[in-house]
């Protein structure tokens, strides 16, 4: 087995072996580049070697950390409660836990001079982590609305609303004139609070394990918000949903555009009728069909991937194409946001489903996150109200803003008083 070099025995061998090879098989004037770059650096006439030199002699430069995606930003909220806001104790605890890459993100933002009264800011590359993990859980990203980011509290939107026409012309004939006719949407940012509790004893120590049971927490509470919100908010703390941008010009066959009324029946001819019009409500307004996509309830999926032909048939409608992710040859999402005790037709057991292109479903977001904490906050735990102080909990609150819109009413359909 060879013998390992050490540093001695490596420089004589590049001057002895490596730069004879150097000179036979490159360029002259290269050849002679490389040598007394070698030869410099071997003989301490630099003050800094090429780094390809460091190199030889395993000086390598560190390896940025590798971590799960979202990992970083746990551990920097874990750092920021376990010393209660204080920027320098966090850093010095993340050096502590080996994280200083951390640790040189968060002196970067103090000497930028990053906020910390009445909280902190997540750094934006830790943010834009957790938000895009929002993707898989929250039903409008996970279907591809368009995402757009703003840098401030406002962004127009340019929708339009009559488009351009052409004509046929005789010879010697003046072109008819047309033109497009637009409006604006404006976004403003809508602030998002989400409330995770957090046991004292994981921002004590240094645990892989407590990163992601923090990060796992976090995406959850703003992915459920986003859920119903995005879905039923209606526009007043909040942004718009789904439900209240419904509508559009009136036709004979839609009175009321795109919110449509199901026919109040579970029998398979009248459901597969009020499915047929979410769609024809999108094709007669020539809406693209870029990312159209469905959204029904818990109850509605259950419904559609059980309903036979005829009872005890055996022969699933849906089923075979639902269990590849998509109803009509649309993808779906399904989503607790969509309630099923309605009473928009007249009974207390109703719901919705959305179908929608996503293409024209805006989501205007900041990339920034903030977090404050209190050890003394009361929170709703789903049943009763309970203080983190006896519960020995630090209550974390993430704050992210963003707005909602659609652009053409036409891309939407929503089938409400639902009973399936």
């Amino acid at each position: 087995m060879a013998e390992t070099m050490n540093k001695e025995q490596l420089t004589t061998f590049v001057k002895d072996v490596t730069l004879p090879i150097i000179r036979e098989h490159v360029t002259k004037d290269v050849g002679q580049l490389v040598e007394t770059s070698v030869r410099k650096a071997l003989e301490g006439q630099t003050s800094q070697p090429p780094e390809w030199v460091s190199r030889m002699f395993g000086e390598r430069p560190p390896e940025p950390v590798k971590r799960e995606p979202g990992s970083a930003f746990a551990r920097y909220i874990r750092a920021m409660m376990a010393c209660r806001g204080n920027y320098g104790a966090a850093i010095s605890l993340l050096e502590k836990w080996g994280d200083k890459d951390i640790a040189e993100t968060m002196t970067k933002a103090m000497v930028a001079g990053t906020p910390t009264a009445g909280g902190f800011l997540v750094p934006q590359q830790y943010g834009a982590d957790v938000i895009e993990l929002l993707r898989p859980q929250s039903v409008l990203r996970r279907l591809g609305m368009t995402s757009v980011p703003m840098s401030s509290g406002t962004l127009a939107l340019t929708k339009i609303t009559a488009g351009a026409s052409g004509y046929y012309v005789g010879e010697s004939s003046n072109i008819t004139p047309s033109q497009l006719t637009t409006g604006q949407i404006l976004l403003t940012f809508k602030k998002l609070a989400a409330l995770v509790p957090i046991s004292n004893d994981l921002l004590r120590y240094s645990s892989p394990g407590a990163d992601a049971i923090v990060r796992d927490d976090t995406v959850r509470a703003i992915a459920q918000t986003e859920n119903s919100n995005f879905l039923r908010g209606q526009g007043t703390a909040g942004p718009k949903g789904l439900r209240y941008w419904a509508g559009g010009a009136p036709t004979g066959a839609f009175p009321q555009g795109g919110l449509i009324r199901a026919a109040g029946s579970t029998a398979l001819a009248t459901v597969v009728s009020d499915l047929g019009k979410c769609i024809q409500w999108l094709m007669q307004n020539d809406v693209p069909f870029t990312r159209p996509a469905w959204i029904i309830s818990p109850r509605g999926y259950v419904y559609l991937s059980t309903v036979q032909t005829s009872s005890g048939s055996g022969v699933f409608v849906f089923r075979p194409e639902m269990l590849t992710g998509r109803l009509w040859g649309y993808p779906f999402a399904v989503s607790t946001g969509i309630p099923v005790n309605l009473t928009d037709a007249g009974v207390n057991n109703e719901s919705e489903v959305y179908f929608a292109d996503m293409a024209d479903v805006v989501l205007g977001e900041s990339m920034n996150i903030s977090v404050d904490a209190s050890s003394e906050a009361a929170y709703y735990d789903g049943s009763a109200v309970v203080a983190a102080f006896s519960r020995d909990e630090t209550v974390v609150r993430v704050i992210e803003e963003h707005d909602l819109a659609v652009r053409r009413q036409e891309s939407l359909a929503v089938l409400y008083g639902v009973t399936w």
